[in-house]
């Protein structure tokens, strides 16, 4: 197969263009599962930074009313300094104001509240306390809040240890976030997902590095990777699969290729002695027809000759088209023909050419019944000339051929045996081919272009049947051909 695929120049480009079609399939394929996959990853990554900007913004608001509600500065102070570093310790001196006090302790209330002050003071003052861990109560994605007030004053309002921006993209992003109205975004240029919302007189803004949402890339690396594999491997199977898909079309390449130079072998005969007949008469003008009679006799034969072959030629050309007179042919069909009626009748046809030969030929007893299958006329007559014909040629001098036309079970069953050299075991798998001939049917005079039994075997798996041969010493050589049973 590689040979001769490489030998074959057609075959080869069509081998190249085989595979560059199933590559670009292939890529096409994967180039779209997998940006797919990487949009999907993004909007996903997106979503849950979104999705973190929004609880933070939660956090810092709730954190901010209860602030509001428990500092002793009067509601509507200003903001001043960065109150996001005491976050966590109010949120303990509120469970511990949330406790039911003793007499002493409500009788204490100013002692009480510059302790919590104290407290909360120092808390602030070492950095309060870090982000908590494991639960899934941690945050994952690092969030910057903050909160502007009426004047425009802002403050960070993130919780301890969390993220901050530098001072000039923070200044940057608030310039174009202050005349916008609420909603989420991004800003690519800056690198930032943000969220505003406003709440009465403060204005809350939420920032998160666009990194991310950039876990996409890494995710595109590695399927990139993978596409890469995944090609390489099938590209190393299409140049397997191309072969084995190419081989029907590989072997009838060579059966066209040496249909054609079998048909020229068979037809440059003829034509050469037809040439060389013409030749001799145009010689002798001066001579009568009459007397160059044979030479014109013998252009006669040879073009009868060839017309035979270019009528089986085209016979065949038309059998191996799938889809020629497809209807008319299933119209035809349709005729009820008794097949042992015909085989008697094509017997008597050959009983001259049977005597000429030498040759005994019969038909069995068994024959007697009528057996009705459905199809061409015309085709059926010539299966049964075709394989009478090639038993009385090679039943040899005093051989004997006998035709018989049966019912088996569900099929019209037609055989021919003839008597004489049986055909080689070799051989057998060969005699349907175009342009075959034993070698001793070459020398013997046998004639004939090895067509005949090809259309034979043609004509009846267009009629839905089969066309087989057994040959052996004993029995000599039986063709037979088995048809459907035409239904009523």
């Amino acid at each position: 197969m590689r040979k001769g695929t490489k030998g074959n120049p057609v075959l080869f480009k069509l081998r190249k263009k085989f595979i560059a079609l199933n590559m670009v399939c292939v890529m096409a394929v994967i180039a779209v599962s997998f940006t797919a996959i990487c949009i999907f990853d993004w909007k996903q990554d997106v979503a849950e930074v979104q999705q973190a900007i929004a609880n933070s913004l939660d956090n810092a608001i709730d954190q901010h009313e209860r602030r509001e509600m428990h500092n002793d500065r009067p509601p509507g102070h200003e903001f001043s300094g960065n109150w996001a570093s005491t976050t966590d310790a109010n949120e303990q001196n509120q469970n511990s104001e949330s406790e039911p006090q003793s007499e002493s302790d409500v009788g204490d209330g100013d002692d009480a509240s510059s302790n919590d002050d104290a407290i909360s003071h120092d808390e602030a003052q070492s950095g309060a306390l870090a982000p908590k861990i494991g639960g899934g109560q941690g945050q994952t994605i690092p969030v910057a809040v903050y909160a502007l007030n009426a004047e425009g004053s802002a403050m960070n309002a993130s919780p301890a240890g969390t993220a901050n921006i530098n001072d000039e993209v923070l200044e940057t992003a608030l310039s174009r976030l202050t005349p916008a109205e609420d909603g989420t975004g991004s800003f690519s240029d800056l690198g930032l997902f943000f969220e505003k919302r406003t709440i009465g007189d403060t204005t809350y803004l939420a920032f998160a590095d666009a990194n991310s949402a950039a876990g996409w890339k890494s995710l595109a690396l590695t399927l990139v990777g993978a596409a890469i594999a995944a090609l390489a491997a099938f590209f190393v199977i299409s140049l397997f699969f191309s072969r084995w898909a190419l081989r029907p079309v590989e072997q009838t390449w060579r059966s066209q290729r040496q249909f054609i130079a079998d048909a020229s072998h068979e037809l440059k005969t003829p034509l050469t002695v037809i040439l060389a007949d013409a030749s001799i008469a145009l010689e002798h003008p001066e001579r009568t027809v009459e007397s160059q009679r044979q030479w014109i006799e013998g252009i006669q034969i040879e073009g009868q000759r060839m017309q035979g072959l270019v009528e089986d030629m085209l016979a065949l050309a038309k059998h191996d088209t799938a889809e020629v007179d497809a209807q008319a042919t299933m119209g035809k069909q349709q005729e009820k023909l008794d097949l042992a009626g015909m085989a008697q009748r094509a017997v008597l046809q050959f009983e001259a050419v049977a005597f000429e030969r030498g040759v005994e030929i019969d038909v069995a007893e068994s024959s007697s019944a009528p057996v009705f299958i459905g199809g061409v006329r015309g085709d059926i007559e010539r299966v049964l000339g075709i394989l009478i014909d090639n038993a009385c040629k090679y039943a040899e001098a005093y051989g004997r051929v006998v035709v018989s036309a049966k019912r088996e079970g569900k099929h019209a069953v037609v055989q021919v045996t003839n008597t004489g050299t049986p055909i080689p075991a070799s051989d057998l798998p060969h005699i349907f081919d175009r342009f075959w001939r034993a070698d001793e049917a070459r020398t013997s005079g046998a004639g004939g272009y090895g067509l005949g039994l090809s259309i034979a075997r043609s004509i009846v798996e267009e009629h839905g049947g089969t066309l087989s041969a057994q040959s052996s010493a004993e029995r000599g050589t039986t063709f037979t051909a088995k048809f459907p049973i035409k239904k009523d």
